[in-house]
């Protein structure tokens, strides 16, 4: 299934960090050119793994990707606003989630305008191959 026309207001991040985190990376490359205009930032990162070592370092490496992408610099506040946007997303793909042996693959979207920063996270866990779900989460934040 293909869809032609979808808009986004500038002001919509969480939809375009929401966008970019469910795309596949021809799909990716083209939501970054047509959303990174003005003052928009974005950056992307995949965690992978058993989910207690995703839960350790999920926080670490959005902080990263969000500084490698030039999201963000390394001011405390901008740093402090990805990682609260990303606990929000990532508390919204692993709530029920209570076993950590559980394998999750997420895709996460950092999104930020100059004065908000959307945290989106997208992907799939299973605590068996048979039990594959879907989830996503959102998180926003004032910079």
């Amino acid at each position: 299934m293909q869809i032609d026309s979808l808009t986004v207001d500038e002001a919509q991040l969480g939809k375009m960090a929401m966008l970019v985190a469910m795309s596949c990376d021809t799909e990716e490359a083209r939501l970054r050119e047509q959303l990174a205009v003005g003052p928009i930032k974005i950056g992307v990162t995949y965690v992978a793994g058993h989910l207690g070592s995703v839960r350790t370092n999920f926080i670490r490496a959005l902080v990263a990707s969000a500084q490698e992408n030039g999201v963000i610099n390394s001011d405390v506040g901008q740093v402090h606003a990805v990682v609260h946007a990303g606990l929000e997303a990532f508390h919204g793909v692993t709530p029920l989630i209570t076993a950590w042996e559980c394998s999750v693959k997420f895709k996460a979207a950092i999104v930020q305008n100059g004065t908000w920063v959307a945290v989106a996270v997208y992907g799939r866990s299973a605590a068996h191959q048979a039990t594959n779900h879907e989830r996503c989460g959102f998180g926003l934040m004032h910079l």
